[in-house]
């Protein structure tokens, strides 16, 4: 006595089962990282609008350059982004 149903059924049965737990383990890690991905989207957003305050003020200490990482360059000029909170 192997089983209550067929073999073909119980064979997709465990395909099912095997396929919802793989899924119930990728849906949550991908979730994770598209959230990861939004929080850097918004930290570099952060920083570009703080380097922006910071260049309207003196345009000599920034410089032309702008399209770079606004957060690096934000720690470079010892402007973190994270020290004003």
């Amino acid at each position: 006595m192997t089983g209550f149903f067929r073999p073909e059924l119980e064979r997709a049965l465990r395909v099912a089962a095997v396929l919802a737990l793989v899924g119930a383990i990728l849906v949550p890690v991908h979730w994770g990282y598209e959230q990861r991905q939004q929080a850097r989207t918004w930290q570099q957003t952060v920083c570009a609008y703080r380097l922006r305050e910071v260049a309207r003020g003196t345009n000599s200490l920034v410089g032309g350059d702008r399209r770079g990482d606004a957060c690096a360059l934000l720690r470079q000029l010892g402007l973190d982004a994270d020290a004003t909170r």
